[in-house]
């Protein structure tokens, strides 16, 4: 989705004048977890969660967390709410399932590991208990209050931070921000840190370690575009981030465009965007390819990727303490 621009603004005039309704956001938030008696579940859960709405990153770093686990020897399954999903309390069966019955995040997640969807995470952590689980990696969830959290990460964009650092809907705040950093464990800063993050949690003395990392493109993808026109779209958190991330790569975007965010696309959509093109290459995210019709997805370039940890010791030292 694109968020609204004065969400980056901290002197906004529509911020301020929006925050007493933020104030009421933040104190349900509030209420909610201090009055939900969360379900204790038989095995660790590593939640992987984030204080802003919109497109941070939780996804690939889900995925970089379970080849770290992997790495060593263990053996993750993931819980994700499954947004719009048509079935819920499922194991993901890739040969059946498509990303409308499980959603877009727990299909690209099933590539690598054992998947369960469900909204209601306790029921979720309930099923993967009676399959024998011995770890779950929460994708999304850091505000949801059914389930104990043995270790939470907190995501962060380096480009966008804490935005204004208002509550929606005068910011992009799910919650106050150093009041959902007291339930963290740790904070992971993916990319730049151009928003200055780190200086935040300095001036604000938050004691919690920060790691660090970036998305970084499958080179044989990018190769398909080279010296090529290229017509990008997403229907992603933040669809400006891919655009970016293409035009650092050398990619010759010449057209773009955004669609809100787990949107599936439709045979017209995409004879649509093939009409637009005129010639040009049309591209887009993996999470956006598997919601594209497969007889719809010949001749259109698909960018895959993985979140790299700067230094996935100083990871793997905090996760083997829940082991």
């Amino acid at each position: 989705m694109k968020t609204p621009k004065f969400w980056d603004k901290k002197d906004s005039k529509l911020g301020k004048a929006l925050t007493p309704f933020g104030a009421v956001y933040a104190w349900t938030v509030a209420h909610r977890l201090a009055h939900k008696h969360p379900y204790q579940a038989k095995m660790p859960v590593v939640c992987v969660g984030n204080i802003s709405v919109g497109g941070t990153g939780k996804t690939p770093v889900c995925l970089a967390l379970m080849k770290l686990f992997q790495e060593h020897g263990q053996s993750p399954w993931f819980l994700n709410h499954g947004y719009r999903a048509a079935q819920q309390s499922v194991l993901v069966d890739r040969k059946t399932h498509s990303a409308l019955d499980v959603g877009d995040e727990a299909l690209l997640l099933s590539e690598i590991a054992s998947t369960i969807v469900d909204s209601a995470r306790a029921r979720g952590a309930q099923l993967a208990e009676k399959w024998g689980a011995p770890l779950l990696i929460m994708d999304d969830g850091f505000q949801n209050p059914s389930l104990v959290k043995t270790f939470s990460f907190v995501v962060v964009d380096g480009s966008k931070g804490f935005g204004n650092e208002r509550v929606l809907p005068a910011g992009p705040l799910r919650e106050p921000v150093l009041k959902g950093l007291k339930r963290a464990d740790a904070v992971i800063l993916v990319g730049q840190d151009d928003w200055g993050v780190q200086n935040y949690l300095k001036q604000n003395k938050v004691d919690l370690p920060v790691l660090t990392g970036k998305f970084v493109p499958e080179k044989a993808d990018l190769e398909k575009l080279k010296g090529k026109k290229a017509f990008a779209f997403a229907g992603i958190g933040n669809p400006q981030k891919f655009f970016d991330m293409l035009s650092s790569e050398g990619v010759q975007v010449v057209q773009k465009q955004f669609f809100p965010d787990h949107y599936f696309y439709t045979r017209f959509d995409i004879e649509d965007l093939k009409k637009k093109a005129k010639g040009a290459v049309l591209t887009t995210t993996s999470k956006d390819w598997v919601k594209i019709p497969p007889e719809m997805q010949d001749g259109l370039v698909q960018i895959r990727g993985n979140f790299e940890f700067s230094s996935p010791e100083d990871v793997w030292n905090l996760l083997k303490e829940i082991l």
